[in-house]
């Protein structure tokens, strides 16, 4: 949310009461879709979705109780997760961000560990590669950074990008959001996510 003079972000909500009907009328929105990004709280929904070939992105905001077995049943059957690396440390327990990579691929054979500033963490086979952000970036505001990291994650995902290509969408759209105030200020255009893309990840 943006404000006159600064940001705006709400970390916490009240969770609605999602009865069988409000699942049902989720479900027939998002039957037929390519690529749905998972919410807590919607996991049969999903779990439907899934036999029927749509791919799941799963990317939690913060919570004070995370954990692994908290979250057991969305991992199991997203196709993608996508945390920071302070969300992956706390949903893992673990000391440090090669021994939460660790602990997620009993989950994914790719673990995808955002690292803010330094870019994004891909393993894959027990191999630990950095995909380098955006260079030059003016950070100014980070509000907004991970969902905007999301869209161009997606992008590439929806348009059948080589996963790398899809984490270096991400780290444009994510790098670009931070150099304004507010999550929807500063942003790319397809073509210009495309162009940066080419010049900078050759």
């Amino acid at each position: 949310m943006i404000t006159e003079h600064d940001r705006t972000f709400a970390s916490y909500q009240n969770r609605p009461n999602i009865t069988k009907e409000i699942m049902n009328k989720i479900y027939q929105k998002l039957k037929g879709a390519k690529i749905v990004e998972m919410y807590i709280g919607y996991l049969e929904v999903y779990r439907r979705l899934k036999a029927e070939g749509t791919k799941l992105v799963f990317d939690i905001g913060w919570d004070d109780e995370m954990s692994l077995d908290k979250y057991r049943e969305y991992l199991e059957i997203a196709d993608y997760f996508t945390p920071n690396q302070k969300e992956a440390l706390k949903i893992t327990h673990s000391s440090n961000v090669r021994e939460a990579a660790n602990k997620l691929s009993e989950f994914f054979d790719t673990v995808i560990i955002k690292l803010d500033k330094d870019g994004c963490l891909v393993v894959q086979n027990g191999n630990h590669h950095i995909i380098p952000p955006l260079p030059n970036i003016n950070a100014i505001d980070p509000t907004g950074a991970g969902d905007a990291f999301l869209s161009g994650f997606i992008y590439g995902i929806y348009h059948e990008y080589p996963l790398e290509d899809a984490i270096k969408f991400g780290n444009i759209t994510g790098g670009t959001c931070v150099e304004d105030i507010g999550c929807l200020t500063k942003y790319v255009t397809e073509k210009e996510l495309l162009e940066i893309a080419s010049k900078v990840y050759k």
